[in-house]
């Protein structure tokens, strides 16, 4: 079992990661005109920062609150990260992404932080 300060170092990194590449998405799009995918950059980086007020639950001792709030990332880094992204590649190819890095950056990133989030949403971790 991982300990929770370990988790939530690891949820951070995750934040850190998909925050960069969706500053990078943007950065593209406005040097290339074309975004790295089919992600929406500013509605994503505010959920990535609702996601990073999330993980202070913890240190407050909101155990149960940082719970729930770890549904929802489910939900949304999961479905619409993981499946989302395999999803359009198989139904479009990579016509929504800038490259197959691109999209397989995007699948990785969303699928490390949907196995921490299923780990902190269940408890399989140690206070």
């Amino acid at each position: 079992m991982i300990n929770l300060s370990l988790l939530v170092k690891l949820q951070a990194v995750f934040a850190v990661a998909s925050l960069t590449y969706l500053a990078t998405s943007a950065i593209c799009e406005q040097m290339i005109g074309e975004p790295l995918s089919a992600a929406a950059i500013g509605p994503s980086i505010l959920m990535f920062l609702a996601y990073c007020a999330a993980l202070f639950l913890p240190r407050t001792g909101r155990i149960g609150w940082y719970r729930i709030a770890m549904v929802p990332a489910l939900v949304l880094f999961g479905f619409g990260g993981v499946i989302g992204n395999i999803t359009r590649y198989i139904d479009g190819g990579l016509a929504e992404y800038a490259s197959l890095a691109a999209w397989g950056i995007a699948v990785a990133i969303n699928f490390f932080g949907t196995v921490l989030n299923v780990i902190a949403a269940l408890k399989l971790f140690k206070e």
